[in-house]
Parts: structure tokens; sequence; C-alpha cells
């Protein structure tokens, strides 16, 4: 027998779960850090850190990939104030703040719950703005 999570089962679990939720993006370089499943916001060294680079919220919600399965993704574009940072980027990372088992949280905590790639990689001390378009950033249950 079959161990799956159907196309209506993935449309469930995000619908019931996260959408229209307000989630945090936050930029990295994946090139620098290779982020892998076990990895959360602590491990994250090449966040920028200096200028006026803040993470962005905003509303994530479900959405037909055309491929049969279901996303989450970001409603509006996110636009991050990059004056005077310094770094390189080429990902983005959602967090979500919640008490997680499997760190032992013993209260609601900040965690990166997924990554993704940006169109492009991008010197930050060569521009003033990043803009990410609404429907770029987010994830899938596959």
């Amino acid at each position: 027998m079959a161990a799956i999570l159907t196309d209506l089962g993935e449309e469930y679990t995000l619908e019931t779960a996260l959408a229209g939720v307000s989630l945090t993006v936050g930029l990295y370089n994946d090139s620098t850090d290779a982020v892998s499943d076990t990895d959360d916001i602590s491990d994250l060294t090449s966040e920028p850190s200096d200028g006026n680079y803040a993470r962005q919220s905003d509303t994530f919600n479900l959405s037909d990939n055309g491929s049969g399965n279901w996303q989450l993704d970001n409603d509006n574009q996110l636009t991050f104030d990059v004056t005077n940072t310094t770094g390189t980027v080429d990902s983005y990372f959602i967090v979500a703040n919640f008490q997680a088992d499997d760190t032992g949280d013993g209260s609601a905590t900040d965690h990166m719950i997924a990554t993704g790639s940006l169109s492009q990689s991008r010197d930050l001390s060569q521009i003033d703005t990043l803009n990410v378009s609404a429907g770029t950033v987010g994830f899938s249950l596959d």
C-alpha cells in the first residue's frame, strides 16, 4: 500500500496550517551557508547585519503551482531597504514563530521553515532597494 500525501492532502495541510498567515522573510547567501534540512536561523552566517537591512513580513496564501501541487507564496512585493548594507545574497528564508518539539523549545521562538533562491545573486553594496515580486517567495508540498 502506498503511503503518500495526496494533492488534496497537500492543499488541506497548507490551507489549514498557514494560508492567510503573515510570515517573515530574510535574505542570505546560500553559496556561503549551504542550508540543510536540519538548519535553523542560528546557522545562517550570511544574513546582512549592517545598513538599513531588515527582514520583511507579508501574508502568504495558497495557489496552484500548475504542476498539480499546492504552494504558499507571498501576496505582495517585498521591498528590502539595503541602503548602506554590504554582502551578497542569492537566497531567501521564511521564518515562523512557534514552539518546536524538534528543538525542545519551552515557548514560541522564531524558526526557519523554508528557503529558496532569488532570481539572481545581488551585491547589496551596489543597490539601495531589493524588490522581490509577489508570488516568488514560498514553498510547496510534493
